[in-house]
Order: structure tokens, then C-alpha cells, then sequence
């Protein structure tokens, strides 16, 4: 017997012995190995597995590698299978080490690249998971981080990134993951003590970390703390605090240009957002496929800035550069709102159909599904009221109501507009910070324009939004928006019946000081739309000039109707029909001397005809272009040319497609 135990003592210790020799050899490769973007790394990983398969490191870089080539919620699935194993094979080996606390130097740098590997598998498997909305798994690998209390963390932040956790998933209760509280607030709560802790953590580290690392680069630590915490501090509208953790970070040169132009963009101050929104971009090192936010941020500005054809630029350049990767649903979104008040509401549609239809994986984002639907919805919503709108304009017959089909599409229009309300209003009552966010216009988490806010209210319980934005004016802190609640209450008022009231609210959001801020266009252009409906006569076409000044893109889709001077001369039957058509629309041809002047020349070309347009008010050109219209298209005609007076480039005329089923999109309902 002791001969037998001496024997199987000298073989296992043989074996180990050899293993550790295998070990070294992977550990001097694994400098040549690559970057984790280098498919090489890939093939030195699989051979690290074949060599010793009880090895961390194989199953480290195979799950790097595939974590960023992962466009999908199948990519990262695949990287979490080699990624827990090296996690359960670094805990089974080195656990000791993981919990070793020092200030011993020696014995801290024998064990540093442990501690190091550790942050980078969790930091790995942790996004992973979080990728596939699997948060409960998430959460359990970053208390598995905690429970090794390292005296520093590297790769991985465990008490913040459980802040993160419980405030990206806010919405939720504990029945769809079981860390989470039962309220908003309650979460919102929880990712601050989380963060409460990691300041605590930090300072019970110092005595240990004192000596080992310069102190500039201890008390940076912090700063990723007050990251956070900005971040909450703003998602509850609490500026002062949100402000002193912001100067924090600015100070540090460690803010996010991202976050901070959403602050930004939630106090009013628009133009800095722009500013911070564009830096983001610039900024932008990370080579993981997130959602960038800047760019569909971007876009709702250039559209509040009165230019959705900046966005539509912008966003289609985005999504021919990204293609199907996580991102793309959002600025599908962004693409569709900027097409809708181009006045484009056709392909608006289609694009918000590609939305609806996308499984986006909110990478990165505190952006969730549910603001997600909800913006989604909310297109399907505005397009709809724009097809009925648009369908008004284009047939102002005299014997509109005369003809049978006409009634049809009234019926469709008026049944269409009515689902998608009732879809809109469902996701909003069941939104557990629908005054939070919604409500309050502009928030870090609110991705619908004020546009679409008022559109999501409208016909619900006008007293209710009246008091809520009283109060609103006397409470909100943030002076920049009290003329965008204003707007609100003199819309609410004017759905009371109470023109006189909504007429002081507008006429104090057309004389606001900063009404000249280029940013304040849309907002404007509304006030007057008001106005205009709310009034007759010259005073009514006083109030329509000047919304057409600002954006003339409503003003086909709204209920008034322009007035301008037509200067054309037809040169024969199809050239007169064009003008017979185009009188058909929604516009008043007339001779007052005040309205703008549309002059129209016709050149043949061929089998097709070319109409240069030119809209001129006082000595200002406000519109010109030249329209081909082929001999199959003349039927359409007058209707294109009608548009292109308002600077609405529409091409082709016709059915319209319907908005997706809400229940395709990938809905996850709060519990």
C-alpha cells in the first residue's frame, strides 16, 4: 500500500508538473497572440484549448474574439459558452489569489495579471448577458466580482455596474429579474446605494492600494462613480446635484460627451447639446458595436432646428454605413421621424415598419425596449393622421363629399388613426414613468419630440394636463423649457374651447425672448399654426405666412390652407391640365398682393415635360426647383408640383403602405 501511494503521488505530481509547463509555454504565447479583433487570436485559442483544456486562458481569448465579432443576440450567446468556462476554471485555480489583498508590492505584481484576466472574463461575460437581456445572469457575475472584494478592480466595476443594471431596467419589477425592487423608484433607489457602496469601496481600499499606484490615479476612480451618478441625478430632473457631478467629471476631463449633451438637451439648452453631441461622435474609441446615440439624437435636434432634411442626410448615411447591426432599429426611427416632417410620409412608414420589424439588442444604452415600442408606435401614430392630412390636401374638390370614395377613405383614415391612438395611449399607461419622462417633454430617457408628446395626450383628460403643466411652470427648475409647457397648456386650453386663453399661451411662446434661437424653429412654427387656427380672416393669413416662413413643411398636413399668387403660362392641353390639377389641391390661388408669388415655366423634353417652380415672398426666394413629370405621371402632377411649393419632395403618389402590427415588434411589457 505505501508503495502504491508513493507511486500515484510521484505520477500526480509528475502530471502537474508537466500541466505547469504547458501552462508557461501558453503564457509566453499569449503575448504574440494578437489583438481580440485578429481572427489569429481565434486559432492560438483553440490550440491553447487543445494543449491543456483545464486552462483559463484558451476559453478567455476564444470568448473575446467572438464577444466582438457578436452583431447579435446568437453572437453573444455563442461567446458566453467559452467565456464561463474560463470564468468557473480561473475560480477553481486561483481563488486564493483572486482574494488576495496587499500592499506588498512583490506579492500584489506576482498576482496582478490573475486579478486582471478575472476583470476582463466578467467584464466580457457580464455584457454578454446583459446584450441578451438576461440581467439576472448579469447581476450574478458581477457579485461574483464583489464577493473577491479586489482591492482594485480592473476591467470590471461591480457596484457600478449593478447601478447600471438597476437603473437600465427600471421599468421591471422582480418578476422578470429577480434582483430588481417593485417600483421605479424603489430601483432608481437601489442604483444609488449601489453607487453609495463603491465610494465606500474606495476608500476601504486605499490603505492597501497606497504606495502601489500614484494617487492622481486613485482618486480617478472616483470619477467613474460620479459617472453614474450624473447620470441618475439627471434621470430625476435633479439639476443641482446632476450639475456638481457633472463639473466633477469636466474638471477630471472623464464626462461623457454623449451623456452630457443629453443634460444638456433635458435643460433646453439645445445648441450645447449639439455642441457635446458632435463631440461624441469625435470622441468615439470604442471598437464594441453599441448604440450610438448621438447621431439619432442629432437628428430629432436638426428637426427641431426646422431642417429634417439634415437628419434624413444624416441618419441614411448612418444605416448604409452600419447596415443590420444593434443600432440600426434606432436610427430606422430617427430616419422615419425625419422623412415624416420632411413630409415624406410614405417612405416615413416603410421606415418605420423596418423599426417595428428589427430586433434590436440595446447595447450600451440605458435605451430599453420600451421607449423602443413606444417611439415606434408613436410614428405609426403621426403618420396616419399625415396620410389622412395629405390625402385632404391633394383633393379639394368642389365635389369632394360627392364622390363614394372619398367616404371610404374616411371611414379607413378615421378607424386606422383610432387603433393606432388606442396601441399609443395602452404603452403610456402602462409606462411606470410616464410623468417622469414623458410628461415632463425633455428628459435624458425621453426619445420622442414635444411634437409626438402632445400627440400621445391629445383628447385624454385636458383638465389632468392642464394642472400638471401649471405646475410644471411654477416648479420645474429648468427656465429654458417653460415656454414648451406654455405651448402645451395654450394646445390643452385650445381643446377646451377656450381660444382666449390659448391665445395668450401661444402669443407668449411667439414673443419669448429666445424665439430667434434657430433651435426653437418647430416650436415656433406650432405657436403659430395655433394661432392660426384659433383666428380668421387677415389675422389668419398673417398667422399661416409666417408658420410658412419658418417650416413650411407643415403646412400641407395641417387644417389651413396657403395662399399664393400663381404666375404660369400653359402652353398646350397637357400643360393646362397640369395647372387645372394643381388648382384641385388644398391652396388658394388668389390676387392679394400680400401673398408669395409661385411662377411657373414649362419646357418640354421629349415624351416628358419640365415645370421649374419658383416660390418668391417680397424680394426672398423661398422655394425653386424644376420637377420632370413623364407622360405616364401626369395624372399626379399638380399634386407633386403643390408639395414642392412647401419644400415637400415627394416623388410618387398613391397607396400608402398600413403601419406594422404592434404585436411584431419585440415587445417586453413592464410586469
Amino acid at each position: 500500500m505505501r508503495f502504491i501511494f508513493i507511486f500515484l503521488l510521484s505520477v500526480t505530481a509528475s502530471i502537474l508538473f508537466g500541466q505547469n509547463k504547458i501552462r508557461e509555454q501558453i503564457d509566453r504565447e499569449r503575448n504574440e497572440a494578437g489583438s481580440f479583433l485578429d481572427r489569429k487570436i481565434y486559432d492560438k485559442a483553440r490550440s491553447f484549448i487543445r494543449r491543456d483544456s483545464t486552462y483559463y486562458l484558451g476559453y478567455l481569448l476564444e470568448g473575446g474574439f467572438l464577444f466582438f465579432r457578436a452583431n447579435d443576440e446568437l453572437g453573444f450567446t455563442k461567446a458566453i459558452t467559452p467565456l464561463r468556462k474560463a470564468l468557473e476554471k480561473m475560480e477553481h485555480d486561483f481563488d486564493p489569489i483572486l482574494k488576495i489583498r496587499t500592499n506588498n508590492y512583490g506579492v500584489y505584481a506576482a498576482n496582478y495579471r490573475y486579478q486582471s484576466d478575472y476583470g476582463m472574463i466578467a467584464y466580457f461575460l457580464d455584457r454578454c448577458y446583459q446584450n441578451v437581456e438576461d440581467q439576472d445572469h448579469a447581476m450574478e457575475i458581477l457579485r461574483h466580482v464583489r464577493d473577491r472584494n479586489f482591492q482594485l478592480e480592473m476591467n470590471m466595476d461591480s457596484y457600478n455596474t449593478m447601478a447600471w443594471l438597476f437603473h437600465r431596467n427600471r421599468v421591471y419589477t422582480s418578476k422578470k429579474y429577480s434582483f430588481l425592487k417593485n417600483s421605479v423608484k424603489e430601483n432608481v433607489a437601489a442604483a444609488n446605494r449601489c453607487l453609495d457602496s463603491a465610494l465606500q469601496k474606495l476608500q476601504n481600499d486605499m490603505p492597501y492600494n497606497n504606495g502601489l499606484y500614484d494617487p492622481a490615479f486613485l482618486n480617478r476612480q472616483y470619477l467613474s462613480t460620479f459617472h453614474y451618478k450624473a447620470m441618475i441625478y439627471d434621470y430625476l430632473l435633479d439639476i443641482d446635484s446632476a450639475n456638481y457631478f457633472y463639473d466633477q467629471l469636466i474638471q477630471g476631463g472623464a464626462y461623457s460627451s454623449n451623456n452630457y449633451a443629453e443634460f444638456k438637451l433635458a435643460m433646453g439648452e439645445m445648441d450645447q447639446a449639439e455642441i457635446y453631441f458632435r463631440e461624441a461622435e469625435e470622441r468615439e474609441r470604442s471598437v464594441e458595436k453599441t448604440t450610438k446615440e448621438y447621431f439619432y439624437m442629432r437628428g430629432t435636434l436638426a428637426i427641431y432646428r426646422g431642417h429634417p432634411e439634415q437628419a434624413d442626410t444624416l441618419l441614411s448615411k448612418v444605416l448604409q454605413e452600419q447596415g443590420s447591426t444593434p443600432g440600426y432599429g434606432w436610427h430606422s426611427i430617427g430616419l422615419a421621424r425625419a422623412q415624416h416632417f420632411e413630409g415624406l410620409t410614405t417612405e416615413s412608414q416603410e421606415r418605420a415598419n423596418k423599426a417595428a420589424r428589427f430586433q434590436e439588442l440595446h447595447i450600451g444604452t440605458t435605451w430599453g425596449q420600451e421607449q423602443y415600442n413606444l417611439a415606434v408606435a408613436s410614428l405609426h401614430y403621426i403618420n396616419q393622421l399625415q396620410f389622412k392630412k395629405e390625402y385632404w390636401f391633394e383633393h379639394d374638390e368642389w365635389y369632394f363629399w360627392l364622390n363614394p370614395v372619398n367616404w371610404y377613405r374616411w371611414v379607413k383614415y378615421t378607424l386606422e388613426i383610432r387603433h393606432h391612438k388606442m396601441i399609443l395611449a395602452s404603452l403610456v399607461a402602462n409606462n411606470p414613468e410616464r410623468e417622469q419622462v414623458i410628461y415632463s417633454l425633455f428628459s435624458p430617457e425621453n426619445l420622442i419630440t414635444f411634437d409626438e408628446v402632445w400627440s400621445v395626450m391629445e383628447g385624454f383628460g385636458n383638465e389632468y394636463f392642464i394642472d400638471i403643466y401649471k405646475k410644471k411652470l411654477e416648479t420645474d427648475k429648468r427656465p429654458m423649457l417653460k415656454k414648451y409647457f406654455r405651448y402645451v397648456l395654450a394646445k390643452l386650453y385650445q381643446a377646451e374651447g377656450k381660444n382666449d386663453r390659448a391665445t395668450e399661451y401661444y402669443e407668449l411662446v411667439i414673443n419669448d425672448p429666445e424665439r430667434t434661437d434657430p433651435f426653437q424653429t418647430l416650436l415656433q412654427a406650432r405657436a403659430y399654426e395655433g394661432l392660426a387656427s384659433i383666428s380668421s380672416g387677415k389675422k389668419q393669413m398673417s398667422y399661416t405666412h409666417q408658420l410658412y416662413k419658418l417650416y413650411p413643411q407643415l403646412l400641407p398636413f395641417s387644417d389651413l390652407t396657403m395662399q399664393f399668387r400663381l404666375e404660369a403660362t400653359a402652353q398646350d392641353e397637357a400643360q393646362e391640365q397640369i395647372v387645372a390639377d394643381l388648382k384641385n389641391t388644398r391652396i388658394n390661388f388668389t390676387n392679394d398682393e400680400d401673398a408669395p408669388v409661385v411662377k411657373l415655366d414649362f419646357a418640354p423634353r421629349g415624351e416628358a415635360i419640365d415645370v421649374h417652380y419658383l416660390v418668391q415672398t417680397g424680394e426672398k426666394i423661398t422655394q425653386q426647383g424644376t420637377l420632370r413629370i413623364e407622360e405616364g405621371d401626369r395624372a399626379n402632377a399638380g399634386k407633386l408640383l403643390a408639395y414642392r411649393f412647401f419644400g415637400v419632395n415627394k416623388t410618387k403618389i398613391g397607396e400608402q403602405p398600413k403601419a406594422e402590427k404592434q404585436t411584431e415588434v419585440k415587445a417586453q411589457k413592464p410586469v
